[in-house]
């Protein structure tokens, strides 16, 4: 490996590495960074307020003059970090590693041959290798190219550009999986994307990959949001997904001061989540309630979780809600729900007995029978009941025993047994 000069004068190369939580992977990515052939190179590490141990991880990289390592606050966002990182390059050429994935030995030599071949050029791409391979089974899925990705940007990891005045989008102004609007639409303007034809870096597939947190078939806005802990609206644009403008949508709630404390208000925790209907909830804080939100870990893009963009929801730890809720002593614990949340709200229930709670159903499971039986599986409503067939295979034994009329499909047609069973879909019961 040839190394870089040590008179201070700027590398060849700098190469930005965004990091967020990623402590377990950030060792080989910095490995693969060190065998290089071409060693005149800095890395310039933005960590996006890490709640893990990263820095921890990156301390035995740290004595080496080439790495710098800066940390932010808290998170704010892809853009952000990689804005901070261009602030702190030196080299005329810029690089890519993201924490999580991989540089092959002639990765950045084979990118600055292609730019230095063709000066009218201001970003050249490699080839990449990516495999979803599950242990056991083997590759499932292979998205391997010589360039670009089919249905995905070219990769950070891919690239190498000449440096430009350009900026990279950032979460105030949009949330987004699409690099190309991110960034390297504004290069297009400026000249030529060149191959080098050659896989030489490795995009390395796992759960927790940003473009999976944002794109609405692995995660979608509300995941995001949780994720990373955003407090404020977003605007957001998957590629997957229509525009969602939450600073617009949610701005006549957000601007009008919070509602003085009713000499009867109660102390009511929020326990769930909450779609897309925030007048539901607001109605109680205008009559002087103060509202608090408890939210369930494991919603999709349309389970709306804190921190709530729309405001006047104080938000409670989910390090430690049960001790945060012995030391607020609620005096309602109010389960908004669909049929995903009602787990979580079922573990609050039983860790607070005495405290009154509601179940809130707004919105019907996507299988038949009872919602709260859909996901409880030993709930009382599930008791087994002789000849019922079971609404969810593989899943409860009974729908539920407290209703009387026919169950019956999303759809309005009568559920498969439906001349067996008589139950039905029930809201009514699970007000407590």
């Amino acid at each position: 490996m040839s190394v870089g000069s040590s008179d201070g004068s700027a590398p060849r190369v700098s190469v930005l590495m965004p990091t967020f939580g990623q402590a377990a992977f950030v060792g080989r990515a910095l490995d693969s960074l060190g065998a290089q052939a071409l060693g005149d190179w800095e890395l310039v590490v933005v960590d996006d307020g890490s709640p893990d141990d990263t820095r921890a991880a990156l301390a035995p990289y740290l004595a080496d003059p080439r790495v710098r390592y800066a940390r932010l606050a808290e998170n704010r966002g892809l853009g952000a970090a990689l804005n901070r990182a261009l602030g702190l390059a030196r080299a005329p050429l810029v690089a890519y590693l993201p924490s999580d994935d991989v540089y092959y030995p002639d990765h950045l030599a084979a990118l600055v041959a292609a730019l230095d071949a063709d000066p009218a050029a201001i970003l050249a791409y490699a080839g990449v290798k990516n495999e979803y391979r599950v242990p056991g089974k083997g590759v499932l899925r292979d998205g391997t190219s010589t360039g670009q990705i089919a249905g995905f940007p070219l990769q950070l990891v891919q690239v190498l550009h000449r440096r430009t005045a350009d900026r990279w989008l950032e979460r105030e102004e949009l949330v987004t999986d699409d690099l190309d609007r991110m960034y390297w639409a504004r290069l297009r303007a400026r000249g030529a994307f060149v191959g080098t034809g050659r896989i030489s870096c490795e995009w390395v597939d796992h759960p927790a990959q940003l473009h999976k947190a944002v794109r609405e078939s692995t995660g979608g806005l509300n995941p995001y949001r949780r994720r990373y802990q955003v407090p404020h609206p977003l605007r957001f644009h998957s590629s997957e997904s229509d525009l969602i403008d939450e600073v617009a949508h949610y701005r006549r709630f957000r601007e009008r001061p919070d509602t003085p404390r009713a000499a009867d208000g109660l102390t009511i925790v929020l326990v769930g989540e909450l779609a897309f209907n925030p007048e539901r909830v607001l109605a109680l804080e205008e009559r002087g309630h103060k509202l608090y939100g408890l939210w369930t870990p494991d919603g999709h893009w349309f389970n709306t979780v804190g921190p709530l963009p729309f405001g006047h929801v104080e938000e409670l730890p989910r390090a430690d809600w049960q001790g945060a809720l012995r030391r607020l002593k609620p005096d309602l614990l109010y389960g908004l729900l669909n049929w995903q949340a009602v787990p979580f709200a079922h573990h609050v229930l039983t860790e607070n007995p005495g405290v009154p709670f509601v179940w809130h159903l707004k919105e019907g499971p996507f299988f038949w029978g009872c919602p709260v039986a859909t996901a409880l599986p030993h709930s009382r409503c599930t008791r087994a009941v002789s000849g019922e067939p079971s609404v969810r295979s593989g899943g409860i034994s009974a729908p539920c025993r407290w209703c009387t009329a026919p169950m019956r499909s999303q759809v309005g047609k009568p559920a498969a047994g439906a001349a067996r069973v008589r139950k039905s879909r029930c809201y009514g019961h699970v007000m407590m």
